[in-house]
């Protein structure tokens, strides 16, 4: 246990960083681009993400739990040539989407309804190759439980990012100069990062081997990438199907509908995965941790360390959920200039809970070897989204989103804590306090929301954010330990940690 929050405390100080980074910088790009063009963008890196996912979404996971399975068995000899393989089959999948999308130019630009799309879809295209490599690279890195190097280079792919795009966007040259440019910047600093992995695979150890182990990978890979395709099929079809509904069956015109997708995805969505800075980064160290537990046989610690990771997710998410929905139209006005942002951040942190808790839950699952068990709560959850979604957009237009989201994430959970009880030893009871504590933050977002309306008519929009934070933030301080959904111990252990 010790071990897992020293790495935890490792990522998580680079992840706050370059989260806080990238929080910043959608800041400046939503103010920069519009939420329209933002939105244009959205709608293209879900097409491409989809493409990506093929070859390169289960592949990392599964490299890093086959890698530490080797360590903890004394075997380290495979690593390099299951690094090759997988490396292969990613760059394989991510050659063969770029060359079918080089020579279809007609059915790509059919995928879109929105034309604007199709050129920056282009430009973006070698980010599926470059994808392939960085995400193959830090898998090798996370099994090794070189946390290091895995965090100091998404910590480095943010900046250079960041510096390339503000470079290209304010018009270093005059070929930049357009809707392009932030795609230009993104596949520049996507390379300087693979450069930099290429280099630290070769000075930590890592070796060009023939590749091996091919059908371990794909038996294990296999329901991983399938869950993944699912929940990015699910965001590809949001991405093209929201917007045409909007126009269709809401009555807004196109640069209306891309627009409001914008707002949505590119504002609303990154604050809602905010607390992922946190529990994200134990998401990441439990993989190849608790892969070790299993392949040792260390049943106790893994129910221990599952038990306390949900309710950290839980107490994580709960804390911001009341803070989104008491003070979102504030913080969408502070943040944005934007107050419809804000609405819709009300609306949509309600699925912040189960979201949080669902993403720590599939990663101890994934280390128990359950992908297959996983997959079919994903895909439950997802197509739920789309078919609720679908019916809701004519009488709640974009509202209807955030709704379905509700409703596909409050699912998965329902299906992940049922496995998480079955397979990682977590205890009936602990359900329990975690059903209190929803309850208790919604009851306390309704509270603090009343509070903030009233402050917001006497103090800026940054004070009445900060007054209602600080509230929030000793609600859950005193009702976590008073209720024993965190322990004194397990409160000790993690500022001891």
């Amino acid at each position: 246990m010790k071990r897992v929050f020293k790495a935890f405390a490792l990522v998580t100080a680079v992840s706050v960083a370059t989260r806080l980074m990238s929080f910043l910088f959608k800041i400046y790009l939503s103010r920069e681009l519009g939420a329209e063009v933002l939105g244009l963008y959205q709608i293209v890196m879900s097409v491409l993400s989809l493409m990506s996912c093929v070859g390169s979404s289960g592949l990392p996971v599964t490299l890093s739990r086959f890698v530490a399975e080797g360590k903890a068995l004394g075997d380290r000899r495979g690593s390099d040539g299951l690094t090759a393989f997988c490396l292969s089959v990613s760059a394989g999948a991510a050659l063969l989407f770029t060359l079918a999308s080089l020579a279809f130019p007609t059915l790509v630009s059919a995928i879109f309804s929105d034309k604007r799309c199709v050129p920056i879809f282009y430009a973006c295209l070698p980010l599926l190759l470059t994808t392939s490599a960085y995400a193959t690279l830090r898998g090798w890195f996370w099994g090794n439980r070189n946390y290091g190097v895995f965090a100091a280079t998404e910590l480095l792919d943010e900046i250079s990012k960041i510096v390339l795009s503000v470079l290209f966007i304010s018009g270093l040259s005059a070929a930049f100069a357009s809707d392009n440019a932030y795609a230009y910047a993104l596949v520049a600093g996507d390379v300087v990062v693979v450069v930099v992995l290429a280099a630290c695979y070769f000075i930590f150890g890592g070796r060009i081997a023939k590749p091996r182990g091919a059908k371990k990978v794909v038996m294990s890979a296999a329901p991983l990438t399938a869950t993944r395709l699912v929940g990015s099929s699910i965001s590809t079809l949001t991405s093209l199907l929201l917007p045409a509904l909007l126009v269709s069956l809401y009555g807004l015109t196109t640069e209306q509908a891309t627009a409001e997708f914008g707002r949505a995805s590119g504002m609303v969505m990154p604050l809602l995965f905010t607390p992922s800075s946190l529990t994200g980064s134990l998401a990441v160290v439990l993989i190849p941790e608790l892969a070790s537990m299993s392949a040792t046989g260390s049943k106790s610690a893994i129910a221990g360390t599952g038990a306390l990771s949900v309710k950290f997710a839980a107490a994580v998410s709960s804390l911001f959920f009341i803070v989104f929905c008491s003070c979102g139209v504030p913080i969408g006005e502070l943040l944005y200039a934007d107050p419809k942002a804000g609405e819709y951040l009300t609306v949509a942190a309600a699925a912040m809970i189960p979201m949080c808790v669902n993403g720590i839950c599939t990663s101890v699952l994934n280390s128990l070897g359950k992908e297959t068990l996983t997959f079919v709560g994903h895909t439950a959850g997802a197509v739920t989204l789309a078919a609720v979604m679908s019916a809701g957009v004519a009488f709640f237009g974009i509202y209807a989103y955030f709704i379905a989201m509700l409703v596909s994430q409050t699912l998965t959970l329902g299906v992940n804590l049922f496995l998480m009880c079955k397979y990682a030893g977590l205890e009936h009871k602990e359900l329990l306090k975690l059903t209190a504590q929803i309850a208790f933050a919604a009851i306390s977002a309704f509270a603090l929301s009343q509070a903030a309306d009233m402050l917001e008519n006497a103090l800026p929009d940054l004070a009445t954010i900060a007054v209602t934070g600080v509230a929030a933030l000793a609600f859950c301080a005193a009702y976590l330990p008073l209720s024993s959904t965190i322990t004194k111990d397990e409160v000790r252990l993690l500022l001891k940690k």
